[in-house]
């Protein structure tokens, strides 16, 4: 078949439309590949300001938990007043380490706000921080205060404070333990972990004043360093943001050619973490994948283009090609129907003639079973009769053959049954040892009078399996070892394998050559026996086996050599030993909680503790009066804690959780302010349990 005019006019046609469809499918993906790499960049921008801000509130959870233990030591002592200056420089100086790089000085002022102690000099420099806000928070009644940015007096550089009230025994006013913060500490970790050399962070307060300021490597140079309480949004992207509204939650907002991120610092709603980023280094390697691109889409159209030249001159030999191929096929088509049709038809045959075979030998079977048993009452009978030894040999011989003739059709008839009966296993569990004493009482007079020495060797152990079924597997393979192993020894024993359990049926007889290995398992299949002797069986007996094992689920193998004895084994899985006790349950440990429950109580009880809700303090003295427990105290808006609360954590160790703005009374428990981290509010239980 030739190419016609209608053929070049089609030919042009998909061109163009292949043309036009690779066009697209590129815009598409350069669109989305922008897209999908700007949302990449973006979620690492905001993985970094999350580790950073995550970074932060450690390094502020530590200084917040040294001057917890400060203040309780110092309250505790009473006479740090009483110090000599060397003695003050040396106690703070000695709660430094290097575990705590992020803390500059600590400082000790007295009620008048005058410096007694410093951890950088002794003597501490004169120095009156009465007219800070922080200071006169706590003489005010705060038992916590932060300040800052500001320039510290002490080193003139910029500092950010946290401070704890000290008080005396009556609860009067005594001074401030103060930390100054190193900015520095915060800048070089900034460093360390950024992204892009562009890449510029700052850590800011509420109002948007500058805390640490991390800069842009890029322009170190040609660009100031911030000072401390700058409004971040006129640093940092050159002013870019001044004067944008950046929310103090998490937020990302895109300028004209920067990426602004907000990150909130967990623990501490007055902080959060701002960072900046230039969009073109977001996507230099879109940038790179678009040059890619391009350069992919000239070698496509070079492609194309020699494509559609070579194409044009197949056309001719393609049609040919095609008629004749469908000829082929139609040809191909009718031979695999043919020949389907053949094999449906013996598959049919032969499945017909199975299921007849296993008719005539359920039906051959049981109408001879009801004649065999007559039979035998006459041979009853007949051997009272016989009088002459002549007589009695007779008889001996018919009894002989009608034993034989017995056994034979009862193989016959298991093996129908297994093939025509939908047999379902009934799994109990077996005591082995039980299963092998049933079997020496029913096989040892056999081997006795074979001469073959039995014997049976088990190891304690259970199985999940039909005992009947099981059984007979095993006398089919004692039986067999016994008939072939004349004057010799058959050993049926145990052995483990992790969690199966393996019996063997051991015989030194003659074995079986390699080449009837694979045969055994056939009905009808003997070794020896070309002349079908009816004392020597069927050959059913291992057929019966491979069928009992397969109903089991169990593995049956064969060991053996001319010669050299014969060894079955059959494995099965097994639980040794008796069923484990269960353990003794512990009671879980107790939270006595006063409040609004909120989703603290059910996150209590998912980490294993119960919880029980008390109404009043009465009520939670007489839960703990009961047994130990954990008061934990919810407080309300009003921040307010009763009296009567307070006396109950003084008498037992507790926890207080409230609002983010609450100050509450130091009654010796642990105060937590929301939110809070679950994974602190899990360890301080854990620590208290």
């Amino acid at each position: 078949m030739r190419p016609n005019a209608f053929t070049n006019p089609l030919a042009l046609t998909l061109g163009i439309a292949a043309l036009l469809l690779l066009a697209a499918t590129l815009i598409l993906d350069m669109v989305g590949s922008r897209r999908a790499e700007f949302a990449h960049a973006t979620r690492q921008i905001e993985q970094h300001d999350r580790m950073l801000a995550e970074h932060v509130a450690r390094s502020f959870d530590s200084i917040e938990i040294l001057l917890d233990e400060m203040r309780l030591a110092l309250q505790d002592n009473g006479r740090w007043l009483d110090w000599r200056p060397g003695d003050g420089h040396q106690y703070l100086k000695e709660r430094l380490s290097r575990s705590l790089p992020q803390i500059r000085h600590l400082i000790i002022f007295d009620a008048a706000g005058d410096q007694r102690y410093t951890s950088f000099a002794h003597p501490a420099p004169r120095i009156n921080v009465s007219d800070r806000p922080y200071f006169r928070q706590l003489l005010d009644g705060a038992e916590r205060a932060r300040f800052g940015p500001y320039l510290g007096r002490n080193s003139n550089r910029p500092s950010y404070a946290i401070a704890r009230r000290l008080a005396r025994d009556g609860g009067q006013f005594a001074g401030a333990l103060m930390v100054a913060i190193e900015p520095e500490y915060f800048e070089q970790f900034c460093h360390s972990t950024r992204p892009y050399e562009a890449f510029e962070a700052t850590i800011v307060d509420a109002d948007g004043r500058i805390i640490a300021f991390c800069r842009s490597l890029a322009h170190a140079a040609d660009k100031p360093p911030a000072n401390a309480g700058e409004d971040f949004r006129k640093v940092l992207a050159h002013g870019e943001f001044a004067g944008a509204n950046i929310p103090m939650n998490r937020s990302v907002v895109e300028g004209e050619r920067h990426l602004l991120a907000s990150e909130p610092i967990p623990g501490y709603p007055d902080l959060r973490v701002v960072s900046a980023t230039p969009k073109d280094i977001l996507l230099r390697g879109w940038h790179q994948h678009a040059l890619r691109i391009f350069l992919l889409a000239l070698l496509a159209l070079a492609a194309l283009g020699a494509a559609g030249l070579l194409i044009r001159r197949q056309l001719g030999q393609l049609s040919a090609l095609t008629e004749e191929l469908q000829r082929s096929r139609d040809t191909l088509e009718e031979r695999v129907r043919n020949a389907t049709r053949e094999l449906e038809a013996r598959r049919s045959e032969t499945e017909r003639l199975a299921e007849a075979k296993a008719r005539f030998f359920a039906a051959a079977s049981h109408d001879l079973r009801q004649p065999l048993h007559a039979l035998q009452l006459f041979l009853g009978d007949l051997a009272r009769l016989a009088g002459t030894p002549e007589q009695k040999a007779l008889v001996e011989r018919i009894e002989t053959a009608t034993r034989s003739m017995t056994g034979q059709l009862r193989s016959l008839l298991d093996i129908s049954r297994l093939d025509m009966a939908n047999i379902v296993p009934e799994r109990v569990p077996v005591d082995v040892p039980a299963l092998f004493a049933q079997l020496a009482t029913t096989y040892l007079p056999g081997a006795e009078a074979a001469g073959v020495r039995l014997r049976f060797r088990a190891s304690p152990a259970t199985l999940e399996t039909d005992p009947a079924l099981l059984a007979r597997l095993l006398g089919n393979l004692i039986d067999n070892a016994i008939k072939f192993s004349p004057q010799g020894r058959v050993l049926v024993a145990t052995r483990r394998r992790a969690n199966a359990l393996r019996i063997e049926v051991r015989d030194n007889g003659k074995g079986i050559a390699a080449p009837h290995q694979q045969s055994i398992y056939d009905e009808f299949y003997q070794i020896g026996n070309a002349a079908r002797d009816p004392g020597a069986g069927l050959g059913l007996g291992l057929a019966i086996a491979h069928r009992i094992a397969r109903l089991l689920g169990a593995n049956i193998s064969l060991r053996s050599d001319t010669n050299a004895g014969t060894t079955f084994a059959v494995t099965l899985p097994y639980r040794c030993g008796p069923r484990p006790d269960t353990p003794p349950e512990h009671a879980a440990p107790r939270l006595i909680l006063l409040g609004e429950p909120g989703d603290f109580a059910e996150r209590a009880r998912r980490w294993g503790y119960a919880v029980e809700l008390a109404a009043d303090s009465a009520s939670a003295r007489r839960l703990l009066d009961a047994g130990p427990g954990i008061p934990v105290v919810r407080c309300t808006d009003s921040c307010l804690l009763p009296n009567d609360i307070q006396s109950l954590l003084r008498g037992h160790r507790g926890v207080i959780i409230s609002p983010a703005g609450c100050d509450v009374p130091d009654v010796g428990a642990y105060h937590l302010r929301e939110p809070i981290k679950p994974a602190r509010l899990r360890a301080l239980l854990r620590s208290l349990h």
